[in-house]
């Protein structure tokens, strides 16, 4: 057990490799509440996959990912992993996205035989033709809804508008068609491939004594005969720099307009560090619509605006999205010219920089104010960097305005999709 620290930050993390290759890092707080969370690392964009030793990549359906996440909580014995939770006073459940699959739990005791709880849910897969018969019902009708959600529609037409090759533009449900034609050997197949130790990560944050705790995990791995596991390579696939369309229009029975506006930016090369590379182009976004943004005015008295406007940025491999979402009246050529005039405004504000840094770094110290923030952190740092990053916090009181202008200067706003979801009595 390695003892390290985020610095400036007073917050300690214990970290341990198990011979089967589980990373543990457990980060004590003084807060009664403990969260854990297991994740693997395995979402829904990875799609085609093949160990060492095989010819052929394996591919599976879209959704796959989602699916396995549902039922590692079905378990021979018939007992429901959320329901022990539950009777321990905690609240348990896991999510998929993209990148990952995690599980986790939140209480203030029982904590060993919640953690016992957690450890067995991943690695007890209880797989039979009826209960994924069953699952596929169920995972179905949560498709279904997403159907009939404006913001969901927009949003999985959007990723397969503006991705050519990269399973990004797969939605991590799947399709009603992907869910429906899933069978228990490709749940075998993706648990077998992706939910080895060595692929996975456990985070706990909280009361927690860290040598007990890994005394306690060991243990519980002995019962478990983990063979080492082969390389697993995931397929790459080149994506150009263009959209694959750059306007759709879906019609439906809405009576307002719902409207995504998606830029596909290659990521900028001035940054090589991964972290600051991201922190850098955040500023794009904050700087032009955050908060303190001279457009949160001009949104706030738009009565032609329904919604406030969502803007987001997410990561796809060697690209970033930068998302506008909103549900207006009318006037959807406004409202996109609007968004396209802003972002590629190329004039910037030190004073605006230097604030909205001082907000981060605010932000920062708060997420290490409780169990969960600290563990989402780090999982995600494990993901994306490859380990936590423990110098976060001076890199980020580092950030420079003049930096920030040269990491932008190649940055290429011109591929754009929009969708829009129109009222089906406008169709033409």
């Amino acid at each position: 057990m390695e003892k390290k620290s985020y610095k400036g930050l007073d917050l300690d993390v214990y970290e341990e490799v198990l011979d089967n290759g589980l990373r543990i890092y457990i980060s004590p707080i003084p807060r009664h509440t403990i969260h854990a969370r297991i994740t693997t690392f395995f979402g829904g964009s990875t799609l085609e996959f093949k160990m060492d030793g095989e010819d052929k990549f394996t591919k599976v359906p879209s959704g796959v990912a989602h699916f396995l996440e549902h039922k590692m909580f079905e378990k021979k014995d018939g007992k429901d992993p959320l329901a022990v939770y539950e009777n321990n006073g905690a609240l348990g459940n896991a999510f998929t996205n993209e990148f990952m699959t995690a599980y986790h739990f939140t209480g203030a005791g029982h904590f060993l035989e919640n953690l016992q709880t957690l450890l067995k849910c991943v690695h007890e897969p209880y797989f039979t033709d009826e209960n994924v018969l069953k699952e596929k019902g169920i995972i179905s009708q949560e498709k279904k809804q997403d159907l009939d959600n404006p913001f969901s529609i927009v949003y999985d037409r959007s990723l397969v508008n503006t991705f050519h090759n990269l399973d990004f533009k797969n939605t991590v449900l799947g399709s009603l068609e992907d869910i429906n034609s899933i069978t228990k050997e490709d749940l075998y197949n993706c648990y077998n491939t992706f939910y080895h130790p060595s692929n996975m990560i456990l985070t706990i944050s909280g009361d927690v004594d860290p040598k007990e705790t890994i005394d306690f995990i060991k243990k519980f791995y002995e019962e478990y005969d983990f063979k080492k596991r082969p390389k697993v390579t995931v397929k790459r696939k080149d994506e150009p720099k263009t959209v694959v369309k750059k306007k759709d229009i879906i019609y439906m029975d809405n009576l307002s307009k719902e409207v995504l506006i998606c830029y596909k930016v290659k990521k900028p090369s001035y940054i090589k560090d991964a972290y600051l590379n991201r922190i850098y182009f955040s500023f794009l976004l904050d700087l032009k619509f955050g908060a303190i943004s001279p457009i949160v005015d001009v949104f706030m008295k738009d009565s032609n605006l329904i919604s406030p406007v969502s803007s987001y940025l997410e990561p796809a491999n060697d690209y970033y999205m930068v998302i506008f979402n909103a549900t207006i009246k009318d006037n959807v050529d406004d409202f996109i010219d609007l968004i396209d005039k802003t972002i590629n405004d190329n004039s910037y504000n030190e004073d605006n920089f230097n604030l909205i840094k001082k907000a981060i770094l605010n932000s920062i110290i708060l997420s290490t104010e409780n169990a969960t923030g600290i563990c989402s952190m780090i999982a995600n740092q494990v993901y994306f960097f490859g380990s936590p990053i423990y110098d976060m916090h001076e890199k980020l009181k580092e950030l420079d305005y003049e930096v920030f202008k040269r990491s932008i200067t190649d940055v290429d706003l011109s591929n754009r999709s929009v969708v829009i979801l129109e009222n089906e009595k406008l169709r033409g």
